[in-house]
């Protein structure tokens, strides 16, 4: 089934390239404006507390109870013209219309202020001039543009006595705050232009850290590349690489012992199918020759026909055995699910090999019983044969083969030992590989083809069970577990 192309993936370097930036601009952006505002704030703060003293000021001379009218505003005009930023509108809410004492040359559109503001208000408000202006924001913690003439104005009614008589006063100041937001807007140009340079030497920097950081990688990757089927003894360096990269080696190099063990399986594997075809054919053409040197009778050449027929027959059983595993190597290798009585089975087992167990002076028991399985009851007597006449093969003149069943976690666990010689530790995991032997010896004694054990780990793993093998001074024993259930075991693996 052909799948469409994916999208490859964007390459780690220009990720984490990405993420850095992104990140260390983010923060460089967040101080920035933080900056900013700390800034606007500190003004505003400024701006307030100089009108704040500004207003108690004019309250105060406009209050005052041994100055005329005339005095006062006079004091009030010389204190106003001692700030240069600051700038007043005085008038008389008592006579009709208005009366207009006093209004700072150069200052805002006091009229505007006091229109859109027609209610006395002692809350300081923010105030840019008609052409320039947006809307203006009461109690706002952020500046207009610097473009415009901008103003913090505050409102105050005032209400005292002169000459004898009650007099309303309203005092508008100005604050002109040009320097303020002149200030800002030059500091957050610099800013920008600082933020635009710092990100693209950020980018650049960042970029030659990632470059750099995959250098093991790199270095990794080209010693990777120098491994191949004739150099498969090399190993990575855990302790060499960063230790972001230590499992990866680790887990390369289990990797690569598994090829090697592989590749070394398959050399010894042809070796050894060669050996065991070699001998049929070199017995089977002696035995022509033999039969050809001189003329010979019926009764001679019917034997050699014999002799060839038995070697016939064991190439024969040896090609039978090896595709047997090809299918189960291919998956193809379908047990049936029928009931079987694995007691039963190895009885027949027994009978069969009763003559030869007893040619050899070995016998044979059975210990333990169990519950039926499920399984292919041709595929399990194979096993039992298999391991039963492995076992006879080895037993000393004289002892016993004990083939023991018990239940165990759903499954059954059949067991066959024998005495006999010990099997090194170091052989133990090599004995269901085909053509294996623990002695390397190219000349076979017996009938075994050397595949057996290969075959019943195949038939058992059908059967989605295990097999192992021990062996110490006592005996030699292998072990079979078979699930009673096979088709429910499958039933939930595939589900």
């Amino acid at each position: 089934m052909k799948t469409k192309p994916g999208r490859r993936p964007l390459s780690l370097a220009f990720r984490l390239t990405l993420f850095i930036s992104i990140t260390t601009i983010t923060a460089f952006m967040l101080f920035s404006w933080l900056t900013i505002q700390s800034v606007e704030k500190h003004f505003e703060e400024q701006d307030l507390n100089e009108l704040q003293q500004l207003s108690t000021s004019l309250s105060q001379l406009l209050t005052h109870q041994d100055l005329t009218e005339h005095v006062r505003i006079e004091r009030v005009i010389n204190a106003i013209s001692q700030r240069p930023n600051a700038f007043i509108f005085l008038e008389r809410m008592d006579s009709s219309p208005n009366q207009i004492l006093f209004q700072s040359p150069d200052g805002p559109d006091f009229q505007k202020i006091i229109e859109t503001y027609p209610v006395v208000t002692e809350l300081p408000v923010i105030w840019n001039a008609p052409e320039e202006q947006t809307a203006p924001h009461e109690n706002s913690n952020s500046l207009h543009d610097a473009t415009s003439e901008g103003y913090r104005v505050m409102i105050l009614p005032i209400v005292t006595m002169a000459d004898n008589q009650k007099l309303h006063y309203r005092l508008v100041i100005a604050l002109s705050i040009d320097f303020h937001l002149h200030y800002i807007k030059e500091l957050t140009r610099n800013l920008m232009l600082a933020a635009f340079f710092t990100c693209l030497i950020m980018v650049l920097i960042v970029h030659f850290a990632v470059y750099q950081g995959h250098a093991p990688l790199r270095r990794v990757s080209k010693e990777i590349k120098g491994i191949t089927s004739e150099n498969l003894d090399v190993r990575l360096q855990p302790d060499q690489v960063p230790i972001e990269l230590q499992q990866l080696a680790v887990s390369f190099n289990a990797m690569l012992e598994q090829i090697e063990d592989v590749f070394k399986r398959q050399s010894n594997f042809s070796a050894d199918i060669a050996h065991e075809i070699r001998t049929p054919i070199t017995n089977l053409v002696t035995q022509t020759q033999i039969a050809l040197s001189q003329k010979r009778s019926t009764e001679d050449y019917r034997e050699v026909m014999y002799s060839n027929l038995e070697e016939y027959e064991r190439m024969s059983k040896m090609v039978s055995d090896m595709l047997f595993l090809a299918q189960a190597d291919n998956n193809l290798l379908i047990p049936e699910r029928l009931t079987i009585d694995l007691k039963n089975e190895i009885n027949k087992v027994f009978e069969y090999f009763e003559a030869w167990s007893e040619e050899r002076g070995v016998t044979l028991r059975l210990l333990g019983d169990a519950g039926p399985v499920q399984g292919d009851p041709l595929m399990l007597r194979r096993v039992i044969n298999n391991l039963l006449s492995n076992a006879i093969r080895y037993t000393p003149e004289g002892e016993c083969v004990t083939v023991t069943l018990s239940q165990k976690n759903n499954g059954i666990l059949m067991s066959v030992a024998n005495p006999g010689r010990v099997i090194p530790a170091e052989h133990l995991p090599r004995l269901f590989d085909r053509f294996y032997r623990v002695d390397q010896s190219r000349q076979r004694k017996g009938e075994g083809s050397g595949i057996g054990l290969a075959i019943v780990k195949s038939i058992i793993e059908a059967h989605r069970g295990k097999v192992s093998v021990t062996s110490d001074s006592n005996l030699t024993q292998f072990t079979v577990f078979i699930p009673q259930s096979l088709f429910k075991l499958r039933s939930v693996q595939n589900a």
